[in-house]
């Protein structure tokens, strides 16, 4: 099967480097799916969680927001952070999930509001993602 070369980057590390089959990304305006070829693209990303194919194996990353560029060289995904399964801890992620529900339980205003709503959405991902990893395994 055909590949690409896919990079995820975060201003602190490479993420991501490898040849991949697919990968689907959550753009501001829905999922995203990249294949082999694809027409250069440049967009915006959301948080979520980005889907890896390689090898017909799937792997799964948490994402800030950020973007993604599709050239005919490579296509390159640039975000706030970037986080594997493997690199997330559980108890940190429910802990993080449970503060940010019992702070919008409070009704904040402002900046406040936006702060708790990012951290909850922030562990939804995460849970979303570790939880795709006990699945596999």
């Amino acid at each position: 099967m055909s590949t690409f070369h896919l990079e995820i980057i975060t201003p602190e590390r490479i993420a991501y480097t490898d040849e991949v089959e697919m990968v689907t990304a959550p753009s501001s305006s829905g999922i995203i799916g990249i294949l082999p070829h694809h027409v250069p693209l440049f967009t915006k990303l959301r948080q979520g969680e980005v889907k890896i194919t390689k090898k017909g194996e799937e792997s799964y990353l948490a994402i800030g927001g950020g973007f993604l560029e599709v050239t005919p060289e490579k296509v390159v995904i640039l975000v706030t952070a970037a986080f594997h399964a493997h690199e997330l801890n559980e108890q940190v992620v429910k802990e993080a999930q449970k503060r940010a529900e019992e702070a919008l339980k409070s009704k904040p205003t402002g900046g406040e509001f936006l702060q708790a709503q990012a951290l909850f959405r922030q562990s939804e991902i995460a849970m979303k993602v570790l939880k795709r990893r006990k699945y596999k395994a």
